[in-house]
């Protein structure tokens, strides 16, 4: 197919309480964006409504319309069935079976396509952030879950099911925290923002006098408890924090280790947590690794944090779609800078 010159895509992230809509041209530069309130917390069919006039609105304020789209991309949490173009109905929405990708492609008359987040989060950072020109790389979405994306080879790993990469629930500790998924001592369920908050909330929820519980920020309330608490109380060197910490790190640089192990990637992007964590978190994740990973392969393996920070979710919305003229050979990102 012959590559085109010129188009515009039209995203949309889909979010647990907004849903943030990009209109983008094809060198992947953000026209503009806007976000439709109420999420997949609001009935399907008003979502819907919201997504196509919050896009139709793009349209009409950049002079465009419907016609000069070439796709629509969706980003979007699991679960999914990919092939139907449908989300399914998880925890935290009220959504269930909705044929999200079908909606909009008879809205906007092209191709809709549907991904995960932590996919459309793997294919903008290959495109347009740190993993360009990369040819195996992995990004993880570290922050309330931990979800992936995987690239081998050029190409982004989806299985046989579509739902292949979910690095979060690899199991490892069989003994360990039960996960949101219902498994046991899944990845998540030991770094995950959601799993930390929780368990830090169990085991101090009764222990009024312990430091955590008296530091500035929480004054006795179990629930301010958090990932972000933890970090500030590591910081404060409070010793249950640091043995706390010290495990996160530890599972985390297990899990890079059997990714490592497992894919031999150039490079593996780790998300929100760990961008805001820093050297708190990176090394004594590094200090772990050689547990769990030959030599070579950290060699070979550049650990870093996203380059798109605040534009990660309009990108990974468009990426979909950037993705399927880049699989028929009809587009190219654009060349750094």
């Amino acid at each position: 197919m012959q590559e085109r010159k010129e188009f515009f895509v039209l995203g949309f992230d889909i979010g647990g309480t907004k849903i943030a809509v990009c209109l983008a041209d094809c060198r992947g530069r953000i026209i503009d964006s806007a976000r439709s309130e109420g999420g997949t917390q609001i009935d399907y069919s008003k979502a819907l409504r919201q997504m196509t006039d919050t896009g139709d609105h793009l349209l009409n304020k950049a002079g465009l319309s419907s016609e000069d789209l070439q796709s629509v991309g969706i980003s979007a949490p699991g679960p999914m069935d990919m092939r139907a173009g449908v989300l399914r109905k998880s925890p935290n929405m009220v959504w269930r079976d909705v044929p999200i990708r079908d909606d909009l492609a008879k809205h906007y008359r092209v191709p809709a396509i549907l991904d995960n987040d932590a996919n459309a989060g793997m294919l903008a950072e290959w495109f347009f952030g740190k993993a360009r020109g990369c040819t195996d790389a992995i990004y993880l979405t570290m922050s309330t879950g931990i979800g992936g994306g995987v690239i081998v080879n050029g190409t982004l790993l989806q299985g046989t099911a579509g739902i292949g990469a979910e690095p979060g629930h690899m199991v490892l500790d069989l003994d360990g925290p039960v996960c949101g998924c219902g498994q046991r001592g899944c990845f998540e369920a030991f770094c995950g923002g959601r799993s930390i908050s929780r368990r830090m909330q169990e085991i101090l929820a009764d222990q009024p006098d312990h430091p955590i519980m008296r530091m500035e920020q929480v004054k006795g309330d179990y629930r301010k408890l958090n990932y972000q608490i933890l970090r500030l109380a590591v910081a404060e060197g409070i010793p249950a924090a640091r043995e706390m910490w010290d495990e996160v790190c530890l599972r985390t640089a297990q899990a890079l280790g059997a990714l490592m192990m497992i894919f031999n990637p150039q490079m593996i992007i780790m998300g929100t947590l760990a961008y805001y964590s820093g050297d708190m978190l990176m090394n004594p994740v590094e200090k772990y690794l050689p547990r769990f990973a030959w030599p070579q392969l950290r060699e070979a393996c550049s650990l870093t944090t996203p380059k798109l920070g605040s534009q990660i979710g309009e990108l990974a919305a468009v990426a979909p779609a950037f993705y399927h003229f880049y699989r028929q050979g009809a587009w190219q990102p654009p060349k750094e800078g």
